[in-house]
């Protein structure tokens, strides 16, 4: 049995067309290959419907937002690779987890590979009004 990844949920207005959006999302897709095989991250933009429930449900305030775990944790506020990683450890499903996640708080981000990432997290795609997530 596989272990259960950290949620990660980034609410935007649109990470194409708003810079600091799409900046919340490469803080996210630009982590290292391990910390990306334990954790799961999807956009939220509130430009169509499914993305405004998921802003409701979490009680969004200001975008954009880093969720992780349901916890509104970087709110208008783009995370230094440090401070990401340590609030993925607090919220890690075991006490291996999240030890494994501290064990690469000195690697850093990793911007080669970004716009693969941000493709795999649908970054841009469900942006449209009438779009929706499955």
């Amino acid at each position: 049995m596989s272990e259960r990844k950290i949620k990660v949920d980034v609410l935007t207005l649109d990470s194409v067309q708003c810079a600091a959006c799409g900046y919340m999302m490469e803080s996210i897709a630009a982590m290292p290959p391990d910390v990306q095989e334990m954790i799961e991250y999807k956009e939220w933009s509130i430009k169509n419907k499914s993305g405004i429930a998921k802003f409701l449900e979490l009680n969004g305030r200001v975008l954009p937002t880093i969720c992780i775990e349901g916890d509104l944790v970087f709110e208008s506020i783009i995370p230094q690779y440090e401070e990401l990683i340590d609030e993925l450890a607090k919220r890690a499903p075991t006490p291996e987890m999240a030890e494994r996640i501290r064990s690469l708080r000195d690697v850093g981000f990793n911007f080669d590979k970004i716009q693969e990432n941000l493709e795999k997290a649908g970054a841009g795609k469900y942006t449209r009004v009438d779009s929706e997530i499955e």
